[in-house]
């Protein structure tokens, strides 16, 4: 996650990068462009913490299981008001990394319900 200044946000993309880069981006043509556009993101998803830990720092509840599907993450957790030696509900959330306009990246949690049984 970069956090950028106030001032940062008033410049365009250009100001903010080497004009040595920016010469070079020039001569690309449109799938070199898509390349750099893969690489570029690729970079920001290594340098994000891994997702389980960023769903274990921001659980409100026990978390239980973390199932990673790629795309997504199934997540099941016990509510935060609920004491450990209780089985039941569980509450089963889908979880996405989610990108805001300004850049940030932030989880989204949607509750999908709670689980009973098998935990």
């Amino acid at each position: 996650m970069v956090c950028m200044s106030d001032s940062d946000d008033k410049q365009s993309p250009t100001e903010r990068l080497p004009t040595a880069l920016i010469e070079e981006l020039d001569t690309l043509e449109s799938p070199e462009l898509h390349a750099v556009r893969e690489y570029v993101d690729q970079l920001l998803e290594s340098s994000q913490p891994p997702i389980e830990q960023q769903i274990r720092e921001e659980a409100s509840g026990e978390v239980l299981d973390i199932e990673d599907q790629g795309v997504y993450t199934l997540v099941k957790q016990r509510p935060p008001s609920q004491s450990e030696g209780d089985s039941k509900p569980v509450s089963l959330y889908h979880v996405t990394w989610e990108r805001h306009p300004d850049g940030e990246e932030t989880l989204h949690w949607a509750f999908l319900g709670d689980v009973h049984g098998e935990v």
